[in-house]
């Protein structure tokens, strides 16, 4: 593959974020509104950022590392990243103007139909000799296919029940939930393993699994809860997120003295840290919905659900995508991406913070004066900064010859 495809996916970065800064300059700017609908704007941003962003990095990934690296299989999977590009452009283009109807349905449904594509060809050719990893990332195949089922469900239970409907909008959490929490999360855990332990096995690795199959599958029942008065179902969230606790209690203590890293805290480590620290807050912000009184308000939080899903993805998943990308020499390190680590990480920990106290005012109904509306929309100014800056760093390197193996 060619460094172009790197330059693809960050340039869909860059379009979502400019997107997401639209939508929160209309709470500043009321007047904007008057030149876009901001639903259908919202559903090209969290498309383009899922699909067109993170979807292609783990694809670029999944294929630098796993794919047969053969001729034949590499004009398949080039045919097939340029084919679910022309699903996201189709998607950008169409969900300003009409949001979901049937040319950006059509689009989406390409993507899946790509995704399957994707997933059926990495299960039955791959390199991968490490059984762990081979199992973590069939683990995550199946929960792209398992999530793809919430979204071939809106139509009938739209037509039948009306969108307005609870299972309605459970199809779509459903979708959400096996994406970040199965798909997303589980290929990054996968790159993880494969980075570090390519040749090695970890002790503990059936608990840690285990556990952690668990915690994917039960913590969907707080979105139950959310919708259904069913006490039983807030018990299922709550062995769901104690699983998780355990299983990356297990991974940590079973990698702690594997992981070789440099002594010095370069430029790229900083991504590391990012990587990590998120995950230890997604750990902290899942067992406090082991309160009861807590969880279930938090569906009204508005605030806090953004924070916790651009936790995972902003913080996780783009942080340790971006760590790998600068260890593969695929950005390269010099002062362009300096600034664009600066501008990324200011504006990721600025924005959480201000979600944070935004959804604190909300839940304790406090009368203190904080525009957190225009704090978040000048905070956000150093995303789409940010992410032009990698692409800079992008395209330099590709003018000093392809980046993977072709």
């Amino acid at each position: 593959m060619k460094p172009i495809y790197i330059a693809i996916s960050l340039a869909n970065f860059f379009i979502a974020s400019c997107f997401g800064l639209v939508l929160r300059s209309a709470f500043v700017y009321p007047e904007v509104n008057a030149y876009f609908t901001y639903s259908y704007l919202l559903h090209t941003h969290s498309h383009l950022a899922m699909l067109g962003w993170l979807y292609m990095l783990v694809f670029i990934l999944f294929v630098q590392f796993f794919a047969i690296h053969t001729r034949k299989e590499q004009r398949f999977y080039n045919r097939l990243f340029w084919l679910t590009q022309v699903s996201v452009i189709g998607m950008m283009l169409t969900f300003p103007l009409q949001g979901y109807a049937a040319p950006s349905i059509a689009f989406s449904t390409l993507h899946i139909l790509c995704s399957y594509a994707l997933g059926y060809r990495l299960w039955k050719y791959n390199t991968i000799g490490n059984p762990q990893t081979r199992r973590l990332l069939k683990t995550a195949i199946i929960c792209l296919f398992l999530s793809t089922l919430g979204a071939w469900s809106l139509g009938p239970i739209g037509g039948i029940l009306g969108k307005t409907s609870v299972y309605f909008q459970l199809c779509i959490q459903f979708f959400l939930h096996f994406q970040l929490n199965g798909w997303f999360l589980t290929a990054f855990i996968t790159l993880f393993f494969h980075y570090f332990f390519s040749k090695k096995t970890i002790p503990y690795f059936t608990s840690f699994y285990g556990f952690w199959v668990l915690s994917m599958v039960f913590t969907f029942g707080l979105v139950f809860a959310w919708y259904l008065d069913i006490p039983l179902i807030f018990k299922i969230n709550t062995i769901g997120v104690i699983a998780q606790f355990l299983a990356f209690g297990i991974l940590g203590c079973s990698v702690w003295n594997m992981i070789q890293l440099k002594q010095s805290l370069s430029l790229s480590t900083w991504w590391l840290i990012l990587a990590f620290s998120c995950l230890f807050f997604r750990i902290l912000a899942q067992l406090s919905t082991v309160v009861e009184s807590i969880a279930v308000p938090t569906q009204a939080i508005r605030s806090w659900i953004i924070g916790f899903i651009h936790l995972n993805m902003l913080g996780i998943m783009t942080g340790f995508g971006i760590w790998l990308l600068i260890q593969l020499e695929q950005i390269k390190v010099n002062g362009g991406l300096k600034l664009a680590t600066i501008c990324l990480l200011g504006a990721f920990a600025s924005t959480q913070f201000v979600l944070l106290l935004q959804g604190l005012k909300i839940a304790t109904s406090a009368s203190f004066v904080f525009r957190e509306h225009t704090w978040l929309f000048v905070c956000s100014i150093g995303f789409p900064l940010g992410i032009l800056l990698l692409l800079f760093t992008t395209a330099m390197k590709s003018k000093e010859g392809k980046i993977f193996a072709s």
